[in-house]
């Protein structure tokens, strides 16, 4: 039996790019509303800060935040007033069973260009990632586009305890076993990362040391934006040893960037 949990939703603000995300307040096979409020929360510190997020239910069935409403640093989340009670401001809790649903419980998040395209996806963030740490090995050439005028990968880390803390990202050659490019990244937060376009190849990974999140490539073409995430590694192999392999690739990989 396949299990959902409760879902954080996230946006993303920068100075090139905008966003707008619309959370339903009614389950996909259920369309009765609900009386669950819109909250958010954000590290500051060393505890999580909860609001409420006022004014942006826009009708019975949805609350709509637009781009001067989203901060990286924020996570939202639906649940009832009792949290004012229940919150734990030293780690995220599983706030409510609305968002666990079979399918997937989704909201919409859009990104736009000013005075150009747009593109949407979906902006969940499962509450059983937020728990555990480990490593994201994401296939860059996969999403990204060579000739794009611009791409960029987004990395969405939330992790259950309010701290701000920075960690390395990388790029690295498979083929050569060799360090492309690093970065430094934090958690908690919805980083940018711009992609050189030589990078943009089958043998290059997206590597992070040390947390979990959630990399979303967005390509940038004549102001017409295309905007995607890439699926876990074992989903491109198609043998039945698959998580082997990938096994032995992340060991390979961690002896590269170690």
């Amino acid at each position: 039996m396949i299990c959902f949990f409760m879902n954080f939703f996230y946006g993303i603000n920068n100075i090139f790019l905008k966003s707008e995300i619309q959370i339903p307040t009614f389950q996909n096979r259920n369309l009765n509303k609900t009386s669950l409020k819109l909250f958010k929360t954000y590290p500051e510190n060393k505890k999580w800060i909860l609001k409420e997020v006022l004014n942006n239910k826009i009708n019975d069935y949805f609350y709509i935040l637009k781009n001067e409403d989203i901060s990286n640093n924020e996570i939202y989340f639906l649940a009832d007033e009792s949290i004012y009670d229940n919150f734990n401001n030293k780690k995220l809790e599983n706030f409510n069973n609305f968002t666990d649903t079979n399918p997937a419980f989704r909201a919409n998040l859009k990104v736009y260009l000013t005075n150009g395209g747009f593109s949407s996806y979906q902006s969940e963030y499962p509450y059983a990632m937020i728990t555990k740490k480990g490593s994201i090995i994401s296939p860059v050439a996969s999403i990204a586009n060579s000739y794009a005028d611009k791409n960029y990968v987004f990395i969405k880390n939330i992790f259950e305890e309010p701290i701000v803390d920075y960690y390395k990202t990388y790029l690295v050659n498979y083929e050569t076993k060799k360090i492309e490019d690093q970065f430094k990244i934090k958690t908690n937060y919805t980083n940018c990362i711009e992609l050189n376009q030589k990078h943009i190849k089958p043998e290059i990974f997206l590597v992070t040391e040390k947390f979990l999140g959630i990399p979303m490539y967005v390509s940038i073409k004549n102001n017409f934006i295309s905007f995607e995430h890439t699926h876990p590694p074992h989903e491109y192999i198609l043998s039945k040893n698959k998580f082997l392999k990938i096994t032995d690739i992340k060991k390979e990989i961690n002896e590269i960037i170690n």
